[in-house]
C-alpha cells in the first residue's frame, strides 16, 4: 500500500480537482482577474512579431477547425492550433507575467482556461476559476524546482548544469484542463502522470549557453499548454499516466535538475498559501531578471532632463548571474537575444521605445540604438549577491541593482533599487488594476473602444455569460497580422 503521507501526486490531483472559485480569498480572485487581462495584452502585442506568422503556420498544421479562437485571427482554428498559437504568441515578447524564482506560466494557465472555456461554452467564472487553477499548480511546481542557481552560505555561488523553467509551463495548463474538463481526483492523478511524461527535456542550462539565442527559447510555450490538454484528455479516454509522477527520489522535480527538494514547496499550505500573492508583472519585453536594474536607471533618470546624446557611459551594477554574456551582449543579434541584452534594454527605455519596437531588428542598423549600446558596463556588485538571504520558501523578494547614468557635462545620476517594477512586496513597485490596465492600452494595439470593451469584460469576468465578450475582439486582426 503506498505511504499517503507521501502521495505529493494524489495531493495536488486532490487539489486542482477540488479547487472552487468560491473558496478562493478575494485578493487571489483579483489578481486573476489581472493576470487574464495582462496575458491577453501579450497575446495582442505578439501579432505584430515575427513569431505570428510562424505561430499561425503551425497552428494549421495541427488541424482545421471551428472550435476555438486564436488571436489576430478571425477564422477559429481547431483546439490544438488555437492552443499552442495563442500559448506561442504570449510568451514570445517575454513580457508575460513572471514568478520569483523565474518561471513564467501564467500565459499557459490563461491560454489553456480561454480556449477549453470558448470550446465548451463556460461561464466566465468558470474560465476565471480554471485560470487561478492552472496558476497555483504551476506556481507550485515552480517553487519546488526553485532559482535556477546554486545558493551557499546565503549567496550566489553557480548556475545549475541541469535545470527547467519549463515543468511549471505544463503543470499550469494541466491545472486548467483538469478544471475545465471537470476531472475528479482519480481521473486527475493520470493526467498529471500523462503531463509530467509529455514535459520538455530541461534544457535551460544548455539554452543559457547561446549568444545568439533562439526562437525556440527553453522550449516552446505553446507546446506546453498543448502537452497539458492533451493529458487531460488521454486520461479522459482511459489512458493512463505516471500515478507518481512527482513522488520518490526520482520524482518530476529531481527529473529538473533541482538538487534540494522540499515537499512543502509543492504542496505546504494548500488553501491558504496562494501562489498567485507572488506574482510580478512586467512593464517591459525582457527578461525579468534585468527589470531591477532597469528600475533603478529610470529612478536616475528621473532625477534631471536627459538627453541620450550627451550621456558618456551608463554603468549597471547587479548580481554574479546577470554578469553572464547573455545579459552583458552590447550588440544582441536575434529576436530574443534582445529580450536578455541590458545595453539593448537600457538603450530602449532612455530612448522610450514601445514593446514591438523593442524587438524589431531594425534597431540593431540603428546608430541612436548602437551607440547607447556601447556606452553601457555590466559590472558585479557584492550587495546585490546577497539577494539569496532574502528568500521565503525559495522564492526571490529583494534583488538589489544601481544605475549610474554618467553626462557628458560631468552631471552623475545614481539610483539604487531592491525591487523591480511589477513587485508585488513593496509599495513603491506593486501593481494594481490601473497600472495593467495602462500596460493592456500601451501594448495591446487596439481602438480605446475596443481596450475599454476587452478591460471591461475581463475585469468583471464573474458576470460574463460565457467568454465571447474576449476572444471576439481576439478574432479582430489587426494590419500586420491580417490574412
Amino acid at each position: 500500500m503506498r505511504d499517503t503521507s507521501a502521495d505529493l501526486t494524489g495531493t495536488l490531483a486532490r487539489f486542482s480537482s477540488n479547487l472552487e472559485l468560491a473558496e478562493m480569498p478575494d485578493n487571489v480572485k483579483v489578481e486573476g482577474r489581472r493576470l487574464l487581462l495582462d496575458t491577453i495584452g501579450c497575446m495582442l502585442a505578439a501579432t505584430q512579431t515575427r513569431i505570428a506568422p510562424i505561430a499561425y503556420g503551425l497552428a494549421d498544421f495541427l488541424g482545421h477547425g471551428d472550435i476555438a479562437s486564436v488571436v489576430g485571427r478571425k477564422q477559429r482554428a481547431s483546439l490544438a492550433g488555437a492552443l499552442y498559437a495563442n500559448g506561442r504568441l504570449a510568451n514570445c515578447m517575454d513580457l508575460d507575467e513572471t514568478f520569483p524564482v523565474g518561471h513564467h506560466f501564467g500565459i499557459a494557465a490563461v491560454v489553456t482556461a480561454l480556449a477549453l472555456a470558448e470550446a465548451r461554452k463556460a461561464s466566465g467564472s468558470e474560465f476565471l476559476q480554471a485560470a487561478i487553477a492552472g496558476y497555483e499548480l504551476g506556481g507550485r511546481v515552480a517553487s519546488a524546482c526553485g532559482p535556477p542557481m546554486s545558493i551557499e552560505d546565503g549567496r550566489i555561488s553557480d548556475q545549475p548544469k541541469l535545470y527547467s523553467v519549463f515543468a511549471s509551463v505544463v503543470f499550469a495548463a494541466t491545472g486548467a484542463a483538469i478544471k475545465l474538463e471537470c476531472q475528479d481526483e482519480t481521473l486527475a492523478r493520470q493526467t498529471l502522470g500523462i503531463a509530467g511524461s509529455s514535459t520538455p527535456v530541461p534544457a535551460t542550462s544548455k539554452y543559457g549557453e547561446m549568444l545568439d539565442a533562439p526562437d525556440c527559447k527553453y522550449a516552446d510555450a505553446g507546446w506546453a499548454a498543448l502537452a497539458g490538454v492533451f493529458a487531460a484528455r488521454s486520461a479522459a479516454l482511459g489512458a493512463t499516466g505516471i500515478s507518481t509522477i512527482f513522488d520518490g527520489n526520482r520524482g518530476l522535480i529531481r527529473m529538473c535538475g533541482t538538487e534540494r527538494f522540499d515537499p512543502d514547496t509543492l504542496v505546504g499550505g494548500l488553501g491558504s498559501r496562494w501562489m498567485l500573492a507572488d506574482i510580478t508583472y512586467k512593464p517591459w519585453p525582457t527578461c525579468r531578471w534585468t527589470h531591477q536594474p532597469l528600475t533603478a536607471l529610470i529612478k536616475a533618470a528621473a532625477r534631471a532632463n536627459i538627453d541620450p546624446q550627451q550621456i558618456e557611459r551608463v554603468v549597471i551594477g547587479t548580481n554574479l548571474l546577470i554578469c553572464d554574456p547573455h545579459f552583458c551582449n552590447p550588440a544582441p543579434r536575434t529576436f530574443v537575444a534582445r529580450q536578455y541584452s541590458i545595453p539593448h534594454a537600457v538603450a530602449m527605455v532612455l530612448l522610450g521605445m514601445s514593446a514591438n519596437q523593442w524587438l524589431d531588428e531594425a534597431q540593431d542598423n540603428n546608430p541612436v540604438v548602437r551607440a547607447l549600446r556601447e556606452k553601457v558596463y555590466i559590472e558585479p556588485w557584492d550587495h546585490a549577491n546577497t539577494y539569496p538571504r532574502h528568500m521565503v520558501r525559495g522564492l526571490i523578494r529583494n534583488m538589489p541593482a544601481r544605475a549610474t547614468i554618467m553626462m557628458r557635462d560631468g552631471t552623475r545620476l545614481e539610483a539604487e533599487t531592491e525591487f523591480a517594477l511589477g513587485d508585488p512586496w513593496s509599495a513603491d513597485t506593486a501593481w494594481g488594476d490601473e497600472h495593467v490596465t495602462e500596460k493592456f492600452r500601451r501594448t495591446s494595439g487596439l481602438s480605446t473602444a475596443q481596450a475599454n470593451e476587452v478591460i471591461q469584460a475581463v475585469l468583471n469576468i464573474e458576470a460574463e455569460p460565457d467568454v465571447e465578450s474576449v476572444v471576439s475582439v481576439l478574432r479582430t486582426p489587426r494590419e500586420a497580422s491580417e490574412e
